[in-house]
């Protein structure tokens, strides 16, 4: 039973390594060697294991290495410590060490060291790269010189030569990736822009997901993209995303720290080629601890800068606009229920008499209007004048009815006492006129009776 065993053994070798002599090399400590030409220029090397035509050929002196194919590690002369298996798997290594290749012609032209290849042609063409990881069909097939890569899925990183610090995973992910650094590329035919070697420590995620400018992430793909019709909603905590950003969830709350002002959200209109239209910046200011505002600019086209201040909203709750604003109307807060200490407002004639009204043309816009000057308002009914720090900025004009009011009836009062003295000086004169009447006809009367007296 053991000869029929031991028979289908050298049977099973004889179809994988092909026919030859076993052993061709001379097995010295540790070695063992099968296939024509396998071994077959060890010297001083231990620990060998070469199972296949001229697998390990060319090996002298390295040691604790395992060829298992027809040309494996065929030119390797002094590399230690490395696994080929498969068909032609690290032929060209000569001096390399601690590299892994598995499948046909993997890393065949390797000469560097601790790199580990799995698949069809993985590898195929790295020289001196090291401390690289390709697992797939043709993955890394270009590399040469790169570092520190890692590639998972066939045909992944295909196009790299010298770039470092890539990690690609999905069939086709980062195929364009030529000389490229430190970026990350995940899912099937994700991808990067290969003709720009200035695309750095960039990241693109999903299905045909595409990024083109260095320090970036982009998360799915992109509509007319990289072979993409649709764009991609991302969930935030819901399956089912209705928008290319949706939030869902008790915490939903998008938080922006920035240790400068403005930090802010930039909205941006653009044409349907990605031109800007019309920015809006909209984000917050602060001086200090629980000091600062809420703030629009106007950016006009730009993407960047400070540009126009178009509302604020300070502290306090004051808000200002810059320009008009309109609305079907406006109703401040007035009832009894927010106010104490009420009693009419005095002398309001007296004090309406005090102010000016002025006509004025605004410095920013040129614009003619009419009103008050706050500063002159402030000496007066400083209570319906808003202030800075220091120096007075508005007038509440809403808060002067009270005033206005008060002062309308004082003066309706005075009228009233007006008229009532016209009715009374009337009246007077009524009955001045009715005695004159009288006089005149008393001293006819007398006139009559002392002429008849005479003819008497």
């Amino acid at each position: 039973m053991k000869a029929k065993i031991m028979f289908s053994v050298f049977l099973l070798m004889f179809s994988i390594f092909g026919p030859g002599e076993i052993a061709a090399g001379t097995e010295g400590t540790n070695n063992n060697f099968f296939g024509t030409g396998a071994g077959a220029s060890i010297t001083s090397g231990t620990n060998e294991s070469f199972f296949g035509g001229n697998a390990g050929n060319a090996t002298s002196s390295g040691s604790h290495n395992t060829f298992m194919g027809y040309n494996t590690g065929t030119l390797n002369t002094i590399g230690y410590s490395n696994t080929f298996l498969g068909m032609n798997a690290g032929y060209s290594n000569t001096e390399g060490y601690e590299n892994t290749f598995v499948g046909r012609a993997a890393g065949f032209n390797n000469i560097g060291s601790f790199n580990s290849f799995l698949g069809y042609k993985a590898g195929y063409s790295n020289t001196t790269g090291q401390f690289n990881n390709f697992i797939g069909q043709e993955a890394g097939l270009n590399n040469t010189t790169g570092n520190i890569n890692n590639f998972f899925g066939s045909w992944s990183g295909r196009s790299n030569t010298t770039g470092i610090g890539n990690t690609f995973i999905g069939d086709y992910a980062g195929f364009s990736n030529v000389a490229e650094d430190d970026n990350t590329i995940v899912g099937a035919r994700a991808d990067i822009d290969g003709t720009n070697d200035n695309v750095t420590n960039a990241t693109a995620i999903g299905y045909r997901a595409y990024v083109s400018q260095a320090n970036s992430l982009v998360l799915g793909s992109i509509k007319n993209v990289n072979g993409m019709a649709v764009s991609v909603n991302v969930g935030i905590g819901t399956s089912a995303p209705v928008r290319q950003l949706h939030v869902v969830g008790d915490q939903a709350v998008f938080r922006m720290d920035r240790p400068y002002d403005t930090a802010a959200f930039m909205l941006v209109r653009t044409d349907a080629g990605g031109t800007p239209l019309k920015t809006f910046v909209v984000g917050a200011n602060a001086s200090g601890s629980n000091s600062g505002s809420f703030v629009i600019n106007d950016l006009g086209t730009a993407v960047s800068g400070a540009g126009t201040r178009r509302m604020t909203i300070d502290n306090n709750g004051i808000a200002t606009f810059t320009n008009s604003v309109y609305a079907l109307s406006f109703v401040p807060t007035s009832s009894l229920v927010y106010k104490t200490n009420i009693k009419t407002y005095e002398n309001a004639l007296e004090t309406v008499k005090k102010l000016r009204g002025v006509s004025f043309n605004w410095k920013d816009s040129g614009k003619a209007s009419v009103g008050l000057i706050a500063e002159e308002v402030d000496k007066v009914i400083p209570e319906v004048v808003a202030h800075n720090e220091k120096d007075a900025t508005g007038v509440n004009y809403d808060s002067l009815v009270g005033v206005l009011v008060e002062a309308v009836k004082e003066q309706q009062t005075e009228l009233d006492i007006l008229r009532e003295q016209k009715r009374i000086n009337e009246e007077q004169q009524k009955i001045i006129a009715a005695h004159s009447e009288e006089i005149a006809e008393l001293k006819r009367l007398l006139i009559l009776s002392r002429s008849v007296s005479k003819a008497d």
